[in-house]
């Protein structure tokens, strides 16, 4: 009987002990992800209040121009290419 009362008490303290941890554990400071969360929201928002009609603006928003982003793309798809013929070159020739 007195091996039962023991193991009871050993479960308790190990239940405290988790509930302590879990406690603890809530006061762990936010991270810098937590801290930020939203912040692109409310940039977003304040941008439509500073300009609401700024999506109706006939010239479009600065970058490439539509040729440069087709080139930039064509490079960007044969990078992929070349490295997938250089693996089958090293397969065939073991």
């Amino acid at each position: 009987m007195d091996n039962k009362n023991t193991g009871s008490r050993r479960v308790r303290g190990h239940l405290a002990l988790g509930v302590a941890l879990l406690w603890l554990a809530g006061c762990y400071p936010p991270s810098a992800l937590e801290q930020d969360f939203g912040h692109a929201v409310r940039h977003n928002m304040a941008q439509q209040v500073v300009n609401p009609q700024a999506g109706f603006a006939p010239q479009p928003a600065a970058g490439l121009s539509p040729q440069a982003a087709a080139n930039e793309m064509e490079k960007y798809n044969k990078s992929f290419k070349a490295e997938e013929k250089k693996s089958l070159e090293m397969k065939l020739s073991q």
